[in-house]
C-alpha cells in the first residue's frame, strides 16, 4: 500500500491498529480470552469512525491520497471481518 508523504492522525492511529492484528490474536489464544478480540475489534471500528469521519475517502486531495484511504478502508473492513470470524459473528458484506 502506498502511502502520501504525510499522514494525519486519525491515519497513523489506524494504521498502528491494525498492525497488531497478530499480536492481539495471539494474545487472546495464550490467555484464552475471547473478549480482548472483541475489545480489540471495538477499538478498530472506533479508530475507523473518527478516520472516515474526519478524513474524505472519495473526495480526496489527489489520487494516491485517494487509492491510500480506500486500502486502508478495505484493510480495516478485512481485518474486522476476520476477527469478528474467529468469534462466530458473521457480518454483512456491505453497510
Amino acid at each position: 500500500m502506498e502511502a502520501p508523504s504525510s499522514l494525519f492522525a486519525e491515519e497513523r492511529e489506524l494504521i498502528l491498529l491494525l498492525s497488531r492484528f497478530p499480536v492481539i490474536i495471539e494474545e487472546a489464544a495464550k490467555g484464552h480470552s475471547p473478549a480482548v478480540v472483541a475489545n480489540y475489534v471495538y477499538e478498530i471500528a472506533k479508530s475507523f469512525n473518527k478516520f472516515y469521519h474526519e478524513r474524505s475517502i472519495l473526495q480526496a486531495e489527489d489520487q494516491l491520497t485517494k487509492r491510500f484511504r480506500l486500502q486502508l478502508s478495505a484493510a480495516s473492513a478485512k481485518v474486522i471481518k476476520k476477527a469478528m470470524g474467529l468469534l462466530g459473528i458473521d457480518v454483512p458484506e456491505r453497510m
